[in-house]
């Protein structure tokens, strides 16, 4: 049985505890900015394990994961612990508020490692120093926001740094139903420079990003994607028992290319997050108030859709479809799959 507490500010967990609590963050004329906590200190040893959420308020899909799992997670069966943040943005879950804070109008996803500006560069530094650091492994789980039917997806950042990256890898895996993005700085592909996780792994941390759901819904499939990618990490690091199991065939991107409206009207999609799309292929058509189609908007390389935008006016320039180009992902990273001895980081 392990000897030791977790701890986040003043809120902390002896082994076999769940405490959940509020981190202070700062204030506004209308209230304190307060980031939502729950510590999962299990009985015996183990690695710990950072589940964030709600960076951008309105992606529902992960932030419901997010709460199922803190509530069926048991302390007296988890081997390590559990550091949870359901919502990122309280600000932005209040105001129902898509892409960025209703505070200082920035997005959290995109200003990390934060600072001492503004309130959301406050709120992301102290995510990142205060909480994230207390892991080994982190899970930021996003979804696409208002207006983005989204492909679900799993993204790592790679460092350069082979030990963390064969992890990360194997992570984005695990979680993934059939896409990866690895991503290296200067590419196109996601994770960023800016992200949490981006940064994250470059402090040494196994962050990954996982995405499911979108366009401001909250639907079963869509959780069930987040909650059995997070579970599959847990038996892969040895936190709960059962397997990890990798669910194939799986392919890894190569890049991506938006497709846009070059005029403006009411746009009829003719495409589906997941749909193979061959070059040249109609994926909507524009037509105008008289119902005169205008244009008929067209692909110009193969590849998979895996961001519809779900708006039915368009201007011009308007993106209407995200394709993801790809390659056969290949054998699982050479990790040890079954973590014979993982990395325990709770605090004497």
């Amino acid at each position: 049985m392990s000897k030791n507490k977790i701890a986040v500010g003043n809120i902390t967990a002896l082994p076999g505890q769940v405490s959940r609590g509020f981190l202070q963050i700062g204030e506004t004329a209308t209230g304190p900015i307060q980031l939502p906590v729950v510590l999962i200190n299990g009985q015996a040893d183990g690695p710990v394990l950072c589940l964030t959420s709600g960076d951008h308020a309105t992606e529902y899909a992960p932030i419901e994961a997010v709460m199922r799992l803190i509530n069926d997670v048991s302390p007296q069966t988890l081997r390590g612990a559990i550091i949870a943040v359901p919502v990122v943005s309280m600000n932005m879950f209040a105001s129902r508020c898509g892409f960025v804070s209703p505070i200082d109008g920035l997005n959290l996803n995109k200003i990390a490692p934060g600072g001492d500006g503004s309130i959301s560069e406050i709120l992301v530094r102290m995510l990142l120093d205060e909480v994230i650091a207390k892991a080994q492994y982190h899970v930021d789980l996003h979804a696409g926001d208002f207006g983005e039917m989204l492909m679900p997806f799993a993204g790592y950042s790679l460092t350069g740094n082979s030990g963390v990256d064969h992890e990360g890898e194997a992570l984005a895996r695990l979680f993934t139903p059939g896409l990866i993005s690895l991503s290296h700085d200067g590419d196109a592909l996601p994770p960023f420079p800016g992200s949490i996780v981006h940064t994250a792994a470059r402090r040494g941390i196994v962050a990954i990003l996982a995405e499911s759901g979108g366009n401001g819904t909250l639907e079963e499939a869509d959780v069930r994607v987040h909650v059995e990618g997070v579970r599959n990490i847990m038996r892969y690091l040895k936190m709960i028992d059962g397997e990890p199991t990798v669910r194939g065939p799986q392919v890894r991107a190569t890049s991506r290319a938006i497709t846009r409206a070059t005029c403006s009207g009411l746009l009829r999609l003719n495409v589906k997050i997941g749909d193979a799309v061959a070059a040249g292929q109609a994926v909507a058509e524009i037509c105008d108030v008289f119902g005169q189609t205008l244009e008929t908007v067209r692909v110009a390389k193969a590849g998979t859709a895996g961001l519809v935008w779900s708006h039915k006016v368009v201007s011009t320039g308007d993106p209407v479809v995200r394709c993801w180009y790809t390659d056969p992902a290949g054998a699982f990273p050479a990790t040890d799959k079954f973590m014979r001895s993982p990395r325990s980081g709770v605090e004497s």
